[in-house]
């Protein structure tokens, strides 16, 4: 494994990661953004089964844009249902015989706003 310190470029990481922590990261990114770092995600990921990414972000009933208000500021965070959350990681980023993926969808308060959420992992078989 290569010194994470000296690392100008995830590269050297590809394919060598048993554990990536993608929590509170996606929501950040438009549709197509998603995609890309699913797809990124993956081929870091190791081959070794039981290889995992794990994660929370918003989520929604139906994907799309949902608007977040923080103090005076208005965000729109692209969100996912938990269908099509599995569909941008099978037949994207991973075969369905290659990775299992797992969400569950919640809602919790957050700044005075409920809010869903989707708690999810995608495990390599």
């Amino acid at each position: 494994m290569p010194d994470l310190s000296t690392l100008t470029s995830l590269n050297p990481l590809h394919g060598r990661c048993s554990v990536i922590n993608a929590a509170a990261l996606f929501h950040i990114f438009n549709e197509e953004e998603q995609l890309h770092l699913a797809r990124a995600l993956a081929g870091l990921l190791s081959p070794v089964p039981g290889s995992i990414i794990c994660g929370i972000n918003t989520g929604a009933r139906d994907k799309g844009p949902i608007p977040l208000h923080i103090t005076d500021r208005k965000y729109h965070l692209f969100s996912h249902s938990a269908e099509t959350w599995m569909d941008l990681w099978y037949g994207n980023a991973f075969e369905k015989e290659e990775a299992e993926v797992w969400v569950k969808c919640g809602e919790s308060v957050y700044l005075g706003e409920t809010m869903s959420y989707l708690l999810w992992y995608v495990k390599r078989l």
